[in-house]
């Protein structure tokens, strides 16, 4: 009995693989990032969900996949947590972006991005995690994210730069006030999942110059830091996991051929490309 993980900041993906009667079954919890969240929040998310807890005597294996889990510290809070909830588990703990690494190059040599919440790139050899870039969270880096997105656009309607009707719909369709997004931003826990939150925003208003203009600019800013950093990065496919990117293929295509990279795989749901990956093993 295998159950795999894999954890952005905003959302965790569950796949629970049966590996006696070959059945898959799946399920979503609130995210799990061990920069943000301490072992009690972590444990309260856990045992939120009626599937997790359903599960805790069986799960032999756990392949846990998460953002923010990058150091021996971080990744032991998380192991610790799944090890106390599924006691008969062997726990392992990695980093998204060897998640990434696995569903988007195929076993080929690649550019390994994410873009969701948070963005994130490695240089990924087909099994293994040979370098990263980026990845210092929605303060320091995240370009190209949601969250880097949300906090760009908020920005512009507490100037009231926005163009009017995207400003009017801010203000008047999401009731946005400069008291509540200070108090959420500077506040209230998880202040980047509330910045991306607003990245619908972007798909509502797509077609507006203002918007266009806002994507390739954010892009621009991920592939300058998390593309064309690497030595010789025109030689790689880069590939990408994470809503952001799925969503936005179009004007990705545009900023990537500006670099002269050519683009992979776009993978909506990185965890079935995890567990088929392991299963196969």
């Amino acid at each position: 009995m295998i159950l795999f993980a894999d954890s952005g900041s905003t959302k965790t993906s569950w796949l629970f693989y049966n590996d006696s009667t070959k059945k898959k079954s799946d399920f979503e919890t609130l995210g799990i990032n061990p920069v943000i969240q301490n072992h009690h929040e972590i444990n309260e998310i856990i045992n939120q969900n009626a599937d997790l807890l359903k599960l805790k005597d069986d799960v032999k294996v756990i392949r846990f996949f998460g953002a923010g889990c990058s150091s021996t510290e971080r990744n032991d809070i998380v192991r610790d947590v799944l090890q106390i909830n599924f006691p008969n588990a062997q726990v392992y703990v990695d980093h998204d972006m060897k998640a990434a690494g696995i569903a988007v190059t195929s076993g080929a040599p690649g550019i390994a991005c994410i873009l969701g919440t948070g963005s994130n790139s490695i240089l990924f050899d087909g099994n293994n995690w040979v370098e990263s870039k980026i990845g210092m969270g929605y303060v320091l880096s995240d370009e190209g994210s949601g969250a880097f997105m949300g906090k760009y656009l908020l920005r512009d309607f507490l100037y009231e730069i926005l163009p009017a009707e995207i400003q009017k719909h801010l203000k008047e369709e999401m009731k946005l006030t400069k008291s509540e997004i200070l108090e959420k931003v500077y506040k209230r826990p998880s202040p980047n999942r509330y910045l991306a939150g607003f990245a619908p925003v972007l798909t509502i208003f797509r077609d507006t110059p203002y918007v266009q203009h806002f994507l390739a600019f954010s892009f621009e800013e991920f592939f300058k830091y998390g593309v064309a950093t690497y030595d010789n990065y025109q030689r790689y496919r880069v590939g990408f996991v994470g809503s952001i990117a799925y969503n936005f293929k179009d004007e990705l295509k545009i900023v990537a051929d500006k670099f002269g990279c050519e683009l992979g795989k776009f993978v909506k749901r990185p965890i079935d490309d995890i567990a088929e990956y392991f299963i196969a093993k």
